[in-house]
Formats: C-alpha cells, sequence, structure tokens
C-alpha cells in the first residue's frame, strides 16, 4: 500500500524543487550566453555588409528558438513554464543578493525590498521565481521553518497560480511590525539630538515621519523637542521664524554647520602665549638704567580716592549675552515658566499663521498696558 502521509514526501518535494532552481540558474546562464552571441553578430553586421535574410544566423538562431521545439540547443529555458523571458536580456545588472533573513520584526521590510532590487537586477519576473527566489533566502531561526512550511505547500505543476503579493502579505503577516504607526512614533519620542551633528538627526527623523501620520504642526513640535535647546534657542531669535518643518529643518541644519565651523576655527586658533592677542607678546628687554628706589608710601588722603576710584570701576563682561541664563518659555503658547510639554493653555503658536501670530500677541501686549496702567493707578492713589 502506497504511503499517502504529507510530511514522508516532503524531502522528495524540496528536492526536486531545489533541482529546478538549479536548472532555472543554469537556463540563465545559457541564455545570457546566447545574447552574448547575439550581440557580438550585432556588432559585425554593424562594421560589415550583412548577409541576406535567409543566410543571417540571427535569422535562423530566432527561427529555431520560436518554432524548432525538438532543437535542444536552441530551445534551453524558453520552453519552461517556470521561466518568463525578460524583455531586454542586455538590461541585467549586478546586484548583490538579499541578505540571509532570520525572522527579525525589524529587518523585514529589508528583506523585501533586498528581493525586490535582486529581481530587477536579475530579470525575474514570474511570481512562482520570485517567491522561490525569496523562501531560498530565508535559512535562519523562525524564517527557515516558515520557509520549509511553504516549501511543502508549492506545486510546480500549478505554478501559474502562485502570486508574488499574497506572498508578501503572509511574510508581513508573520514577520512584519503589527503596528508601524505606534512603533514609528514612539521612536520619534524617543529620537533626541544629543551630541550628534543636525544632519544626522534631520536624516533619522525623516526616516519616521512617514508612518507618525502627524500633520506638519505635530511634526515641527516634534521635531522642535528632540533638537539640542541651544539650536532651538537660536532659531527662536530669528526676525522671523519658521513656520513649517522644511523651514525648521533648513535653519536647524544651516545653524548647526556654521556653529560646528565656528568651533573648529577657534579650536585651530588657539594662541600658546596669550589669551587675548593674535600674536605672541615679545618679553620686556632689560634696561641699562638702575632700578629706581621703592617708592615710599602715599599720603592717607591719596589713597582713600583711589580706592574710591577703584570701588567705581566695573569690570567689563565679556560674551555676557550668551552666557546670560535665559528664562524659560514654553514653545507652545510662548509664555514663560514651563514647557510645552507641561502647557495647559489651547494656544498653539506653531499651528497659526503670520497674521494670526501677530492678533495673538498684539492682544497679549494690549492686555500687559492695561494691567499696567492699573497698577500705576493704584500706586498714585495709595501715595496720595
Amino acid at each position: 500500500m502506497a504511503d499517502t502521509n504529507p510530511t514522508s514526501s516532503a524531502p522528495g518535494l524540496l528536492d526536486q524543487l531545489m533541482q529546478q532552481v538549479t536548472q532555472l540558474q543554469q537556463q540563465i546562464v545559457d541564455l545570457q550566453q546566447q545574447n552574448h552571441q547575439l550581440q557580438q553578430l550585432q556588432q559585425q553586421q554593424y562594421h560589415h555588409q550583412p548577409p541576406p535574410p535567409h543566410q543571417s544566423p540571427i535569422h535562423q538562431h530566432h527561427h529555431q528558438s520560436n518554432f524548432a521545439a525538438g532543437s535542444q540547443s536552441d530551445s534551453v529555458g524558453l520552453a519552461s513554464p517556470l521561466l518568463s523571458k525578460p524583455s531586454n536580456l542586455s538590461s541585467y545588472v549586478k546586484v548583490a543578493p538579499p541578505e540571509p533573513f532570520d525572522g527579525s520584526m525589524s529587518k523585514a521590510e529589508s528583506f523585501l525590498s533586498q528581493c525586490l532590487l535582486y529581481f530587477y537586477g536579475r530579470g525575474i519576473t514570474s511570481d512562482f521565481n520570485k517567491v522561490i527566489c525569496a523562501l531560498s533566502f530565508m535559512k535562519a531561526g523562525n524564517a527557515d521553518k516558515w520557509a520549509r512550511m511553504k516549501i511543502q505547500q508549492l506545486d510546480p505543476n500549478f505554478c501559474e497560480e502562485v502570486s508574488w503579493e499574497v506572498f508578501v502579505s503572509e511574510f508581513r503577516a508573520t514577520f512584519g511590525d503589527p503596528n508601524p504607526g505606534a512603533t514609528a512614533r514612539h521612536k520619534m519620542n524617543q529620537l533626541k539630538q544629543g551630541t550628534s551633528t543636525a544632519d544626522q538627526y534631520v536624516a533619522d527623523f525623516r526616516l519616521l515621519v512617514q508612518d507618525t501620520g502627524f500633520n506638519d504642526a505635530a511634526l515641527v513640535e516634534k521635531f522642535q523637542n528632540g533638537l539640542n535647546s541651544s539650536l532651538v534657542d537660536r532659531i527662536y531669535n530669528l526676525p522671523q521664524m519658521p513656520s513649517t518643518l522644511e523651514g525648521w529643518i533648513s535653519w536647524a541644519l544651516r545653524l548647526d554647520r556654521q556653529w560646528r565651523q565656528r568651533e573648529s576655527t577657534k579650536r585651530t586658533s588657539v594662541n600658546p602665549f596669550s589669551k587675548h592677542s593674535l600674536t605672541p607678546q615679545s618679553p620686556a628687554k632689560p634696561s641699562s638704567h638702575p632700578s629706581p628706589s621703592v617708592a615710599s608710601p602715599p599720603p592717607a588722603s591719596q589713597s582713600t580716592n583711589a580706592q574710591q576710584k577703584s570701588s567705581d570701576v566695573v569690570p567689563m563682561e565679556v560674551d555676557s549675552g550668551w552666557k546670560s541664563v535665559r528664562p524659560l518659555v514654553c514653545f507652545k503658547c510662548r509664555k514663560p515658566g514651563h514647557k510645552a510639554v507641561n502647557c495647559r493653555s489651547t494656544t498653539n503658536i506653531n499651528a497659526m499663521d503670520h497674521e494670526e501670530i501677530k492678533n495673538h500677541f498684539r492682544e497679549i501686549i494690549l492686555k500687559e498696558e492695561e494691567e499696567k496702567k492699573k497698577a500705576e493707578g493704584q500706586s498714585d492713589q495709595n501715595f496720595q
């Protein structure tokens, strides 16, 4: 009695599929060699007088490959239903094969992209060929077990019913991220510039934009939260602040590059002889005259005046504007004393246009002037 257990026939089916894959690869090599020969014949015809049509090897080869089904040398690969003939064999390019997939969720989409690139470069157009090619690169971890299960389900006799789109859908359902939007939003909330450049921060931020589903105003707020506070302050000090994400990105890249270029210039121009001059000071020449005797202390009145003058002198502060601590200002409502994360105001400056921002600050200024006038009136009454 014949054994009808499907598990016992699985190794035989696997071996049969692997043999077909090997045959297909050999057929591709044969087609590439034929294409190379055809190109050489075309170049010869271009430089020399072509022979009559009934004597042309190209026409004979074309006629034999399409109509002489019994010829083994010209029908290699073309009679097989598993391989679709590409429209232009000369368009093949050398592409790296996909990295073996081990079932990691973070590598699922990258693996599919590498497979598509490999299909384009190798001229693989049949869905059946795409599926078996992708399965051949799933060799480790859970991916290997899943690939073996799919191989057992394949039937070479019904290769036309295999769909690459269905395979990709099942692949993503098994190994893909079930909620890419939530994952992207979580990564964006955790993304910080830190010690990296603005270019690197922008590159990482752009990779998450599409999957978050945020609008431009929300993206601007997220971009500010991850950007270094010193760089955000410099953008807020601009005469006209950017109102879009691309505007913020453009100014952040520009100012960060300028600051790093300036820091590099300052490090290369450090003077080892003096902190305040760019040229080293020459040492004082010894005087040939005898040194004067120690002078007697000045009168008490003179020393008192000197102390009063010295007490009136205020030392000059270098770069005091940059070193002073600025008050904490909310990026959402522009009021001091709290951050945007803790803001309870319903006003969002980032979502306003230019006219709305002008009207908003005009109302704030008028309200402050009224409060100032009321305070002055109360102080005058108390004084009287």
